[in-house]
């Protein structure tokens, strides 16, 4: 262990950034595409998001992927391999173990299960208020059915006469992902709180 060389926290923020530019990014656009190529089929999408939303089938869902979870724990995106770095067990700086895979997956679901109690009464509040303004928002829509960028323009005038921030559910997930990956700015091993309860590091090859 004392030959593996720690990666440097600029190292892997680097290779995240390659691994959204070259995953992310494509995944982002082909659900823009996708989103206006079925744009007329919101009604029909409404129940598979109500789903999307329930406590048990997000849970369910990641019950299914945890075999795949733990299949991939030594799997290296390509920002990983472009930067040379690896993920590896923090006592013997060998492949990773299942049962870390395993450990770090349950804490990044009991941190989600946490942050999303917390957050429940201000997102109820959130899709209630975006209930009400529903029919203001399907005028909106109506209005301007050709015309992408005169739409978004007037639900946008839409939310902004309600004072509703439709991204604030997203910002704020956003900053209670970032919250997990904070210990990472002051751990001697660079590590974020998964990988430092699950005794995963990240070192260069």
């Amino acid at each position: 262990m004392e030959a593996a060389e720690i990666a440097s926290l600029p190292r892997r923020l680097l290779a995240s950034l390659i691994n959204g530019v070259v995953i992310v990014v494509p995944i982002v656009l082909a659900m823009v595409i996708g989103s206006r190529l079925f744009g007329r089929l919101d009604r029909r999408l409404s129940a598979l998001q109500h789903l999307s939303e329930s406590r048990r089938w997000q849970l369910a869902l990641q019950a299914a992927l945890l075999p795949i979870e733990i299949r991939l724990r030594n799997w290296r995106g390509p920002g990983m391999r472009v930067m040379r770095i690896r993920r590896a067990d923090a006592r013997t700086g060998g492949p990773v173990t299942v049962r870390s895979s395993v450990v770090r997956t349950a804490v990044v679901t009991a941190w989600r299960e946490l942050v999303g109690a917390a957050q429940r009464p201000s997102d109820e509040r959130f899709r209630e208020r975006r209930r009400l303004i529903e029919a203001d928002l399907e005028e909106a829509r109506r209005q301007h059915p050709d015309d992408d960028a005169a739409r978004r323009a007037a639900m946008m005038e839409v939310f902004k006469r309600h004072r509703v921030t439709p991204w604030a559910s997203c910002v704020r997930g956003s900053l209670s992902t970032s919250l997990m990956y904070l210990p990472t700015l002051w751990s001697e091993r660079n590590q974020t709180l998964p990988d430092r309860l699950a005794g995963i590091i990240v070192v260069r090859d």
